[in-house]
């Protein structure tokens, strides 16, 4: 699993569970199967399939044109129209990028099938014959901006038969997504470069603005939810004034944006140019030209030969105009209701050999101060206080908790908190199921929350009853909450809105329903370095 990083330590991006539902790449055809439904949209007709009775799906639906050629780093353009029937059956591929570890215990195989024109999405839908429109949920996927794809994990059907209409979106990753460089910034109209993956997203909404209700979804009830790095940039999208008013609900899972700070456009610039000089193109007037010939399969073979580049969201003066952190501090977000949380042991998984991982972690005393100082520098004896290791039989247990407090936990309860301060509703969770057999040690470990909302689980999890129990209240949760803006509703357990008063969270595992914040007392450390970074 490739890593995404957060103030140079490095967390691995969180792939989600998934099992493939279909496969291939949709293109127009003039022999239309005799059976599956057809529907106009704005850039010609399409024709889905009826997965069960009543049941539709319509996969590899281009929301913009392939971003290749002059295309590459470019904001997103409108695809071509087409003539004739355009069979939806099968989904495009996925952008590129290196194949996951993760991917056979998540996935059952080793990569997705991939191409540089990637931007697709697809709709699952059980209202095509109702008057009434259904509220929509529109899936980020995770994978640390590097990974991931439109399939994972196969919410659609499920979620779809719960009285949604539900979107999976591809978009440019790692260095074909997120490359800033002053050349690109000087062809650009709005004098910036990067966050180009971000923009996709924002392109896929804006497509379903103007076409979902052909499917039977409410274009002004749209929920964006999404994991680990969907998360994230679902954060960023709520700070950007680019994205106000395409959706009106948020779920983030374990993936926020509050609570770190991004490169500037300057410094991914300088970034960028290094990495230029890294792929053997001189820095002359045909630079661009040079770079966009360039093969796919070499930029990313440069990029995951240096473990240096970090090719992420940065603030680059447009689409993230300052500081997501400064943004949700000073109330100038987006004025919407979330659902924001994270997992009791979320890092457990990344150095787990289930996935793949390999540990560099410290197991010794003097190897957890060595890299708390590296990592938090003049705040490291702070850290060590609150989560301390007296022997080195504790190092595991402390640095656990420390990491996943850090990364996931200390920014889902600051982002929950200041939603509270504006006086929107915030819903807090802490999602704490654990596994048995191998899975048992992990905990609750990062995304797996995501195995029950979409009832597709690893390939050797091991089964419980509990199992069905926990995941019919998630998917419930879920899906009330895009109906309604709460996630509570008939038949499942109340669950209120964060009160920064009480500080209290909604647990999400064999027992559900309030209980304190879990280690809450011990992120005062983060939010002091925090604040020390935003005075700067």
């Amino acid at each position: 699993m490739r890593n995404c990083t957060k103030n140079g330590t490095k967390v691995a991006a969180g792939l989600l569970s998934l099992l493939i539902f279909f496969t291939g790449c949709a293109r127009p055809s003039k022999s239309v199967a005799r059976r599956g439904p057809q529907i106009a949209i704005d850039a010609g007709t399409l024709q889905g399939m009826e997965s069960a009775r009543g049941e539709f799906a319509f996969l590899g639906i281009p929301y913009a044109a392939p971003p290749v050629g002059p295309l590459r780093w470019r904001p997103p353009q409108a695809p071509a129209p087409w003539q004739g029937v355009r069979v939806a059956t099968s989904y495009g591929p996925a952008c590129p990028q290196i194949p996951s570890p993760w991917l056979p215990e998540m996935l059952g195989r080793k990569q997705f099938p991939t191409d540089e024109a990637c931007l697709y999405l697809n709709v699952w839908t059980d209202n095509l014959a109702s008057a009434a429109k259904s509220p929509v949920m529109v899936w980020i996927h995770g994978g640390g901006n590097v990974e991931g794809s439109q399939e994972m994990p196969p919410l659609g059907p499920t979620l779809a038969r719960h009285g949604v209409v539900v979107v999976s979106i591809n978009y440019r990753l790692g260095a074909l997504g997120f490359l800033a460089y002053p050349a690109l910034s000087a062809e650009s109209a709005q004098h910036s470069s990067g966050n180009y993956g971000l923009q996709d997203q924002l392109e896929a909404l804006k497509w379903v603005r103007r076409n979902i209700d052909k499917f039977g979804g409410d274009p002004t009830q749209v929920t964006v939810f999404g994991a680990s790095s969907g998360s994230l940039d679902i954060c960023n999208l709520i700070a950007s004034p680019l994205a106000a008013g395409y959706f009106q609900r948020a779920i983030l899972q374990s993936g926020v944006c509050v609570d770190s700070m991004f490169p500037s456009l300057a410094k991914a610039e300088a970034e960028g140019q290094r990495f230029v000089r890294k792929l053997g193109v001189s820095e002359d007037s045909q630079a661009l030209s040079k770079l966009r010939a360039l093969p796919a399969d070499r930029i990313l073979q440069i990029a995951s030969q240096n473990n240096s580049f970090s090719f992420d969201a940065i603030v680059d003066g447009w689409f993230m105009r300052e500081q997501p952190a400064l943004t949700f501090a000073r109330g100038r977000q987006a004025n919407i209701p979330v659902m924001v949380g994270s997992n009791l042991d979320e890092v457990s998984i990344f150095a787990s050999p289930i996935v793949g991982g390999k540990s560099s972690r410290p197991e010794t005393v003097k190897e957890y101060r060595k890299w708390l100082s590296r990592t938090f520098k003049a705040h490291a004896a702070e850290v060590f206080a609150a989560y301390p290791a007296h022997t080195d039989s504790d190092v595991h247990r402390a640095f656990l908790a420390m990491d996943t407090d850090y990364e996931f936990g200390f920014g889902s309860r600051l982002l929950a908190h200041e939603i509270a301060l504006t006086g929107q509703n915030a819903f807090l969770y802490n999602f704490n199921y654990v596994g048995t057999g191998k899975f048992a040690a992990l905990g609750a470990f990062h995304s797996e929350e995501s195995m029950f909302l979409s009832q597709k689980y690893w390939t050797t999890w091991s089964s419980q009853p509990e199992d069905a129990k926990l995941s019919e209240t998630v998917i419930g949760y879920w899906t009330e909450f895009a109906k309604t803006g709460r996630p509570d509703g008939q038949g499942l357990p109340p669950w209120p809105a964060y009160d920064v008063k009480t500080d209290l969270c909604q647990g999400l595992g064999q027992t559900i329903g309030q209980q304190p914040v879990p280690r809450a007392a011990r992120f005062k450390v983060f939010e002091r370095m925090l604040n020390a970074q935003l005075a700067k």
